[in-house]
């Protein structure tokens, strides 16, 4: 059986001392009928009741392509449990149309002739060179500085109610941070029969049309076309 967890079902097995529960059970978002349990594995991931912030526009979301995941199992969790439940903050940058990037103002990244597996269990890998596809290399402009600057009062990832990442920042918080610096900028194909391009290092929250605007402030980017912000 498949199905959004939507509320943990637990009993106060003893009154006179509030705030031990157990558990037995689950109700899913598509069904009316519970599911009896002596125990249950969450296995929640990063996107309990996410959140999507793009520009001022909040929306519940989580991985692109998929529905979002369960309010009532975290209301469960903080509500009714006394957990406590954290808010973490990453980004994404916004994905590109591969035809409509001037790769030839990129500096070419060739795949590895022979790469290194991840597992010590494996000798080799089972991708062949010729199978593997190139990235590229650019890097922001002072006009990408300018226009995060204009329009951080647009941009709901520079309030702190959520701890943020520290080694993978956003666009926005790189200029905060290291003002007057240019960074690297990755452009990377985001599978083999797939037309769009992921920069990485422009993760950001900015409305579209701030997004559109700041990625042609790059070189290499100046004609893009934004397929998902």
């Amino acid at each position: 059986m498949e199905g959004s967890v939507e509320e943990l079902l637990v009993t106060d097995p003893n009154p006179e001392q509030p705030g031990q529960h157990r558990v037995n059970g689950i109700c899913l978002a598509n069904s009316s009928h519970p599911i009896s349990a002596s125990s249950v594995v969450l296995t929640t991931g990063t996107f309990l009741s996410g959140s999507l912030f793009i520009g001022q526009t909040t929306s519940p979301g989580g991985r692109i392509g998929d529905a979002p995941s369960s309010a009532g199992l975290s209301h469960t969790l903080r509500e009714r449990l006394g957990l406590k439940v954290g808010r973490l903050r990453t980004g994404t940058p916004p994905r590109i149309v591969k035809d409509s990037v001037d790769l030839s103002l990129a500096t070419l990244n060739p795949p590895d002739s022979s790469p290194t597996p991840f597992s010590f269990m494996n000798t080799h890998t089972r991708c062949r060179p010729e199978e593997q596809l190139p990235c590229y290399l650019t890097y922001t402009t002072p006009g990408v500085e300018r226009v995060v600057r204009e329009s951080l009062h647009l941009n709901c990832h520079i309030q702190q109610d959520a701890k943020g990442p520290r080694y993978c920042p956003s666009i926005e918080s790189r200029v905060l941070r290291f003002p007057g610096r240019r960074h690297q900028v990755w452009l990377e194909p985001e599978g083999l029969t797939s037309d769009l391009l992921y920069p990485q290092g422009l993760s950001m929250t900015m409305p579209p049309d701030v997004q559109l605007r700041l990625i042609r402030e790059i070189p290499p980017l100046h004609k893009a076309e934004i397929h998902m912000p």
